[in-house]
């Protein structure tokens, strides 16, 4: 073996007993990620199933189990999941529909306050909001809107506006009716539902 080549190996010895052990601890820790993030994923994955086939028979529940308890372990298993919120928000709906307002909010409250996805939240709020304003609840209603929901939304503007109307503040109305149509496309039925309540509060 040459002068050079051992003082190369020499070299490498000294860099191993100083780097060694941290470029191993390294590698084993950039390898337990790789495989932790793998089983997360899959994690991940089974509970979502899960929970589409708790959704599938909250829809048409097997025989010795309701839809109300399938719903329960549903909210209570997956609280974080769509599936949850989406059965929240269609048993909040039969309750508006069957009269039973209380019902209704309780359901709408838990996606509020439990649902995992921005997008369910602002659902929830907004038919929140409608069902406090149909109750005579203007002010609970308007601050049941103070979070989650987009800006930019013309349900927003439009609900603003129905309930400055109920509090009896037409110029705050017609401005967020007016917010609400320039979010609209001008050919929609909503646009032309929100037109007919901004004619009915008159001119200024």
């Amino acid at each position: 073996m040459s002068t050079t080549d051992a003082d190369q190996i020499e070299q490498l010895r000294r860099l191993w007993d100083q780097y060694g052990r941290v470029l191993t601890a390294l590698g084993l820790a950039a390898l337990i990620g790789v495989f932790g993030s793998f089983f997360y994923r899959g994690y991940l994955e089974r509970q979502a199933l899960r929970a589409a086939n708790l959704y599938q028979a909250f829809q048409q529940p097997p025989a010795g189990q309701t839809a109300d308890d399938l719903a329960k372990q549903l909210r209570d298993e997956y609280p974080r999941s769509s599936y949850a919120s989406f059965v929240a928000l269609l048993q909040a709906k039969q309750a508006v529909e069957a009269d039973k307002p209380d019902q209704a909010e309780r359901h709408l409250r838990w996606v509020v306050e439990h649902g995992g996805q921005v997008a369910d939240r602002s659902v929830a709020r907004l038919r929140l909001a409608r069902l406090l304003l149909d109750q005579g609840k203007p002010d609970e209603a308007l601050q049941t809107l103070s979070r989650d929901i987009s800006a930019d939304s013309a349900a927003l503007a439009e609900l603003k506006g129905d309930i400055a109307n109920a509090n009896d503040r037409p110029d705050d109305a017609r401005s967020a009716y007016n917010e609400a149509l320039s979010r609209l496309p001008a050919d929609s039925g909503q646009a032309a539902l929100v037109k007919l309540k901004l004619d009915a509060l008159g001119h200024p």
